[in-house]
């Protein structure tokens, strides 16, 4: 129930003696209008608090500092008071100290940043699925706080039941993305504002986010649905749209049609009013792992809107994954990929709740991962840059002073994902429509993937055939009932290696469409070919299979990782003739089934080494902002051998076999009777 206690006041006659504190605890930010201008500080009663308001001001001169009391009371579940002061009409791109008092005193002191009003450029994050997983939810919220973003982006479900001792948790955990600061002599903890989202485990009460965060997107001074999405204007740089998937359940309707209203009003009124405008939302349309179904409601909702008024990243959550794909357009009822300008999408939650696997890549997905992750966005004129962070303890802390040096600052030591082809970091800018086009570079500050130049599989069935281009991907099977022998081919182009003085990671990444619990080798090809025209004549039928590098098996459908380090096998394309790779069946009796780069998610050779070509590109180029990856990486010039032979690693789902395996030479010819196979 909303209790009101009186309207915000400048009295800065009401501080309090410093030596005693408040009885407050849980304080957290939101924003649900203007950033530049407002925000609306929450806290909870810790004992007995009686009439508690924010003291604030711009300076750590408390004497100068003006009041605010609190605007409306929240209960969540029975068990959860809050307290919402809304500041308004605050000072643009300007530092905020406050303190909660009541009749005690004063409690901590805080401060945060208003959005700028001019095109300055920040960094923000955005995740979801903090439900579980404590331990790794921890871990993300300690590496926020390193980050120091201007604000945080959260895409619902913050824990599993919704109840008042699983948010009190949340809550304690959300302490650890304060970030320590001393500001003239005193301590401050810097609190970031948060934008949240409702998710399917918030079902049991569409009032959460107004409740715990303080939200009012209609401003009726009422906890209600319609306080499930608006949209945020942080600055002329981005407008942040929330909306609610889960009116897509049965018996809302009336609140979809309402909100899918003002989202086509508010696009085409406000959303031109910046020049980023980005998404967030819990279900995905089309969630990446197999087991959560396609949710084709909210396709047909937001997909064309999205694409009409140039939405250009959506951050998408519930699926416990990651996923980048290419910009695309509503195509039918689904999408496609399009050069010319349109929506990228990303998620797909993580943030503490188990990964699941990423097993369901469609034409358009760039890359997807099982990992523990959310979002880093730094924001400019010139353009978006997206980075996935995983959650470990690695990563530095920034402090203040280089915040305020250079807002686009990134920690060093971030353990960055590495997307397929796009290394650690998306690249948007805008078509003349305002629309997203990624901007592809080979530089990856040491960890990238090598662009796939050819796949194709072959058949001696059909000895003269070309299958490039076929709509069942890639195969390889040792006898299958159609095509007899199969063989996979794929080829790297290796130009982004030039100028590598060491290599000390090298993994192919493969997306299984069939799984097989045969096992199959990965070899060099000992002839040379080219997608357009190899068959299973032209690259000399099974003599094209060389050297084994590495076995593996696909035993599950979704990302295979095979580590090719340890085989040697860079080192001989880098020593003479990329001829390329060729899997095929070592023993069993089912084929496997693989993504091509024409039917979806392309194979991947996934590398780490240090180099001497890369430019920085942790911003865009027409940012005057220095120092995100403050170091270039150097080296001397690659040696004629990489790293010593050393014992190869199979991993099976995280379980980790030592295989030793250097490159065999293998008799060119198969056993036949040793893998008749069915492909399945």
């Amino acid at each position: 129930m909303r209790r009101y206690i009186g309207p915000a006041l400048t009295i800065s006659t009401l501080l309090l003696a410093v030596n005693v504190s408040a009885a407050t605890k849980h304080y957290r930010l939101a924003w649900d209008g203007d950033a530049s201008s407002s925000a609306v500080i929450g806290f909870s009663p810790d004992g007995n608090s009686s009439n508690p308001y924010v003291s604030y001001g711009y300076s750590t001169n408390e004497s100068s500092w003006n009041s605010a009391f609190v605007s409306n009371s929240e209960t969540f579940d029975s068990g959860i008071t809050s307290h919402f002061v809304r500041l308004q009409n605050l000072n643009a791109d300007s530092p905020v100290y406050f303190r909660v008092c009541d009749q005690n005193g004063c409690g901590e002191r805080f401060w945060f940043r208003t959005a700028p009003a001019e095109n300055a450029p920040f960094v923000i994050i955005a995740g979801g699925d903090t439900r579980t997983g404590h331990t790794t939810r921890r871990q993300g919220n300690t590496l926020l706080a390193k980050i120091r973003p201007l604000a945080v982006m959260h895409g619902g479900d913050f824990t599993n039941a919704n109840s008042a001792s699983e948010m009190r948790e949340f809550l304690d955990d959300w302490e650890l993305t304060y970030s320590s600061d001393t500001i003239d002599g005193y301590s401050y903890k810097r609190i970031y504002p948060l934008i949240p989202t409702h998710g399917n485990h918030e079902d049991d009460n569409y009032s959460t986010i107004c409740e715990v965060f303080g939200v009012d997107y209609n401003g009726d001074g009422n906890c209600s649905p319609s306080d499930t999405y608006g949209a945020v204007q942080v600055s002329p740089l981005l407008r942040i749209y929330t909306l609610n998937s889960q009116f897509q359940n049965s018996g809302w309707s009336s609140y979809a049609s309402a909100m899918n209203n003002w989202l086509s009003s508010d696009l085409s009124s406000y959303g031109s009013t910046a020049s980023w405008r980005l998404a967030q939302y819990h279900k995905p349309m089309f969630p990446h792992y197999s087991g959560k179904s396609d949710n084709p409601t909210l396709f047909n909702w937001w997909a064309q809107s999205f694409y009409d008024y140039a939405m250009n990243l959506v951050v998408e959550s519930d699926t416990h994954l990651t996923k980048m794909t290419e910009a695309v357009i509503p195509s039918g009822n689904n999408f496609s990929t399009t050069n010319n300008g349109g929506t990228v999408y990303v998620g797909e939650g993580s943030w503490g709740a188990p990964a699941r696997s990423a097993n369901n890549a469609k034409t358009w997905t760039i890359d997807m991962a099982s990992i523990q992750q959310f979002k880093v966005i730094q924001v400019s004129e010139s353009g978006l840059v997206v980075r996935t962070a995983q959650f470990d303890n690695t990563a530095e802390t920034l402090t203040r002073e280089a915040r305020a040096a250079d807002p686009l600052i990134l920690p060093d030591n971030v353990n960055w994902w590495s997307a397929n082809r796009l290394g650690e970091s998306m690249n948007l800018i805008a078509n003349n429509a305002g629309r997203s086009v990624i901007q592809e570079s080979s530089d990856s500050n040491g960890s990238f993937s090598l662009p796939i130049s050819d796949d194709v599989f072959i058949s001696s069935r059909y000895a003269s055939s070309n299958f490039n281009h076929d709509s069942e991907g890639l195969l390889a099977d040792g006898s299958d009932h159609t095509y007899g022998t199969l063989y996979t081919l794929i080829k790297f182009d290796l130009g982004s290696l030039s100028g590598c003085s060491s290599i000390s990671s090298a993994t192919l990444q493969l997306n299984v469409t069939n799984r097989s619990g045969s096992t199959f080798g990965i070899y060099q090809a000992a002839n040379n070919w080219s997608e357009e025209n190899a068959t299973w004549n032209s690259v000399g039928g099974s003599s094209v299979r060389g050297n084994l590098a590495e076995s593996f098996v696909p035993f599950y459908k979704g990302l295979e990782s095979i580590d090719l380090l340890s085989s040697g096998l860079l080192n001989s394309w880098l020593s003479g003739i990329n001829t390329g790779l060729v899997i095929a069946a070592r023993n069993g009796i089912n084929g496997v089934d693989f993504t091509s780069k024409e039917s979806g998610m392309s194979p991947a050779l996934k590398v780490e080494a240090t180099c001497n070509n890369f430019a920085l590109k942790a911003k865009p180029a027409a940012s005057t902002y220095q120092g995100l990856i403050p170091q270039r990486v150097t080296g001397d010039m690659r040696p004629d051998k990489l790293l010593p032979t050393l014992p190869g690693i199979s991993q099976l789902r995280g379980h980790q076999v030592e295989v030793p395996i250097k490159l065999i030479e293998e008799s060119a010819k198969l056993d036949q009777s040793q893998r008749i196979a069915a492909h399945l």
